[in-house]
């Protein structure tokens, strides 16, 4: 009988554990990435309020240097050797706004006098309501660094929000919450800085770990779906779309390269690998989006008048300058009859417009054959 106990209580136990707690993976259906403790990033990452302040992991563990680094959308986690293997959160708030050349102007006296304000000497920025008591409450310095702006307005998603940078993490104000207390949060700096650096986010097999949500939270996988073959079609009038090639990572080169972002609905320019110069931009409308893929600049046209029907809709507009053709009718162009760029807004046909200023600066700054990603 007192085996027989002891046997209940185990199994009891084993009952009321989370099986989160027990298990040694887990696997975010959501990126499709695997979350372990080969080098303690699991137990970094529970020990930190890790689906708040990180986000889910979209990359494995690579090597970087003397560093064993994984991204999530939030941030990055590091091994250091040198310390005698600990893990610290990577500086992707200094590192992203490094990579964009953004520079942030140093706050009056009178901010850094204020009384509902903290200065930090050793940056010369404050913090301030409502970003101070997020920051105090869930990490301070060791999670989130320290203040490296004021807080200032951009557009988030083609949402005008608040932000505050700081070493390690972009914390922004979302306007359209409805709950005070949740009014801030840690912004995909993450993912964008991965992407800036063409960091391998291919989703990976599960393997024997836990599915989980973006919470940690067990979750069933997905059943496999089962494609029917395609019936054949009618052939139509309308011309074959091109063949699209995935993206591939930006690995540092002496060549120019650019990259769209339409999710941002910003575009970036790069040489050796750093990027020298950004611009908003407007994309493809739903029925008329953007291509995503791998080009290259074809064909430029200094000015031109484009006209053309699709999808019962017929065009003419004189004097389009700038054009960089990527394939097809689709073209990089300046844009003189609306100024929604980099707002989340989507106006053209397929093409990208840009405003002028920024046209003509890529326009004499790509030859043709610069190659040319889109990405989500």
């Amino acid at each position: 009988m007192r085996l027989i106990g002891m046997v209940l209580g185990i199994v009891l136990a084993l009952i009321g554990t989370p099986l989160s707690a027990q298990s040694n993976a887990l696997y975010f259906v959501a990126t499709g990435q695997r979350l372990d403790d080969t080098y303690g990033f699991l137990s970094a990452w529970r020990e930190d309020e890790g689906a708040l302040t990180l986000g889910q992991p979209i990359s494995q563990p690579f090597r970087d240097g003397d560093l064993i680094v994984q991204y999530f959308e939030r941030g990055r986690l590091e091994l250091h050797p040198a310390y005698h293997n600990a893990i610290l959160r990577g500086r992707v708030g200094a590192e992203y706004a490094a990579a964009l050349g953004r520079s942030f102007p140093l706050p009056p006296h009178a901010v850094r006098e204020a009384p509902e304000r903290r200065y930090f000497t050793e940056t010369g920025y404050t913090i301030g309501p409502p970003f101070l008591a997020f920051w105090e409450a869930h990490g301070g310095i060791d999670v989130f660094g320290l203040p490296i702006s004021e807080p200032r307005w951009e557009y988030i998603g083609g949402t005008l929000q608040q932000v505050q940078y700081f070493e390690r993490a972009r914390l922004e104000v979302d306007p359209r919450s409805a709950s005070p207390t949740k009014t801030v949060q840690v912004g995909d700096i993450g993912r964008d800085l991965a992407r800036l650096r063409g960091i391998d986010l291919r989703p990976v097999a599960a393997g024997n770990a836990v599915p989980v949500d973006a919470n940690g939270h067990v979750q069933e996988l997905p059943p496999p779906t089962v494609t029917p073959p395609p019936l054949p079609k009618a052939p139509t009038p309308r011309p074959a779309q091109p063949t699209v090639q995935p993206a591939q990572p930006v690995a540092p080169s002496g060549d120019k390269l650019i990259i769209v972002d339409l999710s941002d609905q910003w575009l970036y320019a790069l040489e050796n690998g750093r990027i020298i110069f950004d611009a908003p931009v407007s994309t493809g409308r739903d029925g008329f989006n953007t291509p995503v893929g791998t080009f290259s600049i074809y064909a430029k046209v200094r000015e031109q008048t484009m006209r053309g029907c699709l999808g019962g809709e017929c065009w003419l507009v004189p004097k389009v300058p700038h054009a960089m053709y990527i394939v097809g009718g689709v073209a990089l162009h300046g844009t003189y009859w609306h100024n929604q760029f980099g707002t989340g807004v989507r106006r053209s046909h397929g093409c990208i417009n840009l405003p002028l200023v920024p046209a003509a600066w890529l326009y004499n700054w790509a030859p043709v054959g610069t190659p040319v990603i889109v990405r989500q």
